[in-house]
């Protein structure tokens, strides 16, 4: 990175992990001062090594000001943070100032979040450039990056995550698959990469992940300034307990953190890294059919419970009827949870009550001490999504237990109308959980 004479400080908005403080290194080394506003109980406490000083998240005043002080311009805004609780948020006047800002973050996705994150620092004179402009050295190159070359079966798997996640792009789900040659077996929720790898291992790896690929892409369109897809060697070490062969990263658009240390876990681990663009170019043959199918807004809905959603509710159903045929499209589920128009878990091939489990304790914003209830779980009964490898949910006392310790506000089922056989037990689980149930009418 060549510095100009007199450039201002850089400004760095440090969230949680090591990238922020590698990012400080990187422009520190490169001639450039750089300074450190950290987020209170999410930094890590190694940037005090910079010139810096410390904010809630919801003193937007202090925050501002801190980087106007240091005559910064430019910034960064880098590392790990999970949405947080609105209700116990340290705020200042700068938070009233823009309540209507901080009421529009708490419906989308991640991506969404962020590009309005970006938008309120724009506005506020401040130019947020991204991490390859300040410490290119941390994104991924493409090609082979460690010992081992991927084999024909990965090539494959990445082929098939690489296809999903553009076709996930509109719905702004999470930034990691998983995929074997046969199909989908995992898609990053809200609990994060981690989480995912590790409810694989614990599935035991070689039934349903041996052999598989890791994919961290970027999703297509995302605001590449902020949140790029992030490994490490943590998720080497995760990778390699959950039985797959290979990670695939996006070249230019992924950040390897501490490069010569994961590189070397991953070739002692026997594991592949690859950086991708588009993935291999495979004969379209060579897949299974992935039309996205119909979408199922047409069909008619019910309401069977006593319970009726909100209208918040109902367009998380509206989004859940164009989610669920891109999965069967894609033979990644057949389920989805759904929650303020984020899709918070896509259980793919991992078993439905044990997404659900994590979910319950998840703030979303701090908004379920407002609400009892938030989110919907959306189930696809189709007959014609048989093919998908993937048991079709059952509609049981267990799944409307699970649904009630996640704290969700109903369950929604496409695909058909509720089984004849069951339906009048599954409307009295769905009473006794204090959930709305809707299903399409036929």
């Amino acid at each position: 990175m060549t510095v100009e004479a007199g450039a201002s400080p850089l400004g760095i908005l440090a969230a949680g992990g090591d990238l922020p403080i590698r990012i400080a290194a990187s422009a520190r080394a490169g001639g450039r001062a750089v300074y450190v506003v950290a987020l209170e109980g999410i930094a890590d406490a190694g940037v005090a090594a910079f010139p810096h000083s410390w904010s809630s998240l919801g003193q937007v005043n202090r925050i501002l000001g801190a980087f106007r002080k240091a005559g910064c311009r430019e910034l960064v805004i880098a590392g790990a943070m999970q949405r947080p609780d609105l209700l116990r948020l340290k705020v200042d006047l700068g938070f009233f100032r823009h309540l209507g800002t901080v009421a529009r973050l708490t419906r989308g996705g991640d991506d969404s979040v962020l590009r309005r994150v970006v938008r309120f620092f724009e506005a506020e004179g401040f130019a947020v450039t991204g991490i390859g402009d300040v410490a290119p050295e941390l994104l991924a190159p493409p090609g082979q990056l460690g010992a081992h070359a991927i084999g024909a079966a990965a090539a494959v798997a990445i082929e098939h995550g690489a296809r999903l996640m553009t076709a996930l792009g509109p719905f702004d789900v999470g930034q990691a698959i998983v995929a074997t040659a046969d199909g989908i077996i995992a898609v990053e929720g809200v609990t994060g990469t981690d989480a995912m790898l590790r409810e694989l291992a614990r599935e035991g790896g070689a039934p349903i992940a041996s052999g598989g690929v890791l994919l961290k892409l970027a999703k297509p369109g995302q605001e590449l300034r902020v949140d790029l897809p992030t490994i490490g060697p943590t998720t080497v070490e995760r990778a390699a307990a959950a039985g797959l062969a290979a990670i695939a990263v996006s070249a230019g658009a992924a950040v390897i953190m501490d490069r010569p240390r994961t590189l070397a876990a991953a070739d002692a681990a026997g594991l592949a890294v690859v950086g991708v663009g588009t993935g291999p170019q495979l004969p379209q043959a060579s897949l299974p059919c992935e039309s996205v199918g119909r979408s199922r807004e047409a069909a008619p809905m019910k309401v069977h419970s006593r319970r009726a959603p909100t209208p918040a509710e109902r367009r998380d159903v509206a989004l859940a009827r164009r989610l669920l045929p891109v999965l069967a499209g894609h033979r990644a589920g057949r389920a989805a949870v759904i929650a303020g128009e984020h899709v918070l878990a896509v259980p793919a091939r991992l078993p439905l009550e044990r997404s659900l489990a994590p979910l319950g304790a998840r703030r979303h914003w701090g908004l379920r001490a407002l609400r009892r209830r938030i989110g919907i779980l959306a189930l696809d009964l189709a007959a014609a999504s048989g093919d998908l490898d993937v048991p079709q949910p059952s509609l049981d006392l267990a799944l409307f237990r699970a649904v009630r310790e996640a704290r969700l506000a109903g369950v929604v089922c496409l695909g058909g109308a509720l089984p004849e056989a069951v339906r009048a037990d599954v409307i009295g689980w769905a009473n006794d959980a204090q959930v709305f149930l809707m299903a399409e009418a036929g």
